[in-house]
């Protein structure tokens, strides 16, 4: 199997994932998850399915416990519809990147706003 080819199957895993949770899943819990990507070995065993949630933070863990309750709907729904030999075990992981992007974007708001209120010295020379 090719590197092309198991991308494409990656990204068709994280498509079809994405709209199941979006249009079929019912659990209130999902409603606010966005799907970032999908990493699995070649042998496509294990799917790690990296998820954000889109709006308050504070619903993490509900959010982890709805995708869990899910996951055998998700797994039956792939076998259902994605011509592969062996449907993998999924793993859903928290992706933490957008959340150290908003930090990383807050620090420099700050420094630029510190630098603006101190007339724009640096003190570099």
């Amino acid at each position: 199997m090719g590197s092309k080819y198991k991308g494409r199957k990656r990204e068709a895993i994280r498509e079809f994932v994405a709209e199941l949770i979006m249009r079929k899943v019912k659990d209130p819990r999902v409603s606010n998850v966005s799907i970032q990507r999908v990493e699995a070995p070649d042998d496509f065993s294990v799917a790690k399915i990296y998820y954000n949630i889109i709006g308050e933070k504070d619903e993490r863990e509900d959010v982890r416990a709805g995708l869990t309750s899910c996951k055998g709907y998700i797994r039956s729904e792939l076998r259902n519809h994605m011509r592969m030999k062996l449907i993998p075990e999924l793993i859903f992981i928290y992706d933490k990147s957008l959340d150290n992007a908003m930090r990383i974007e807050k620090v420099i708001r700050e420094i630029h706003s510190n630098e603006e209120n101190s007339g724009g010295e640096s003190g570099i020379e």
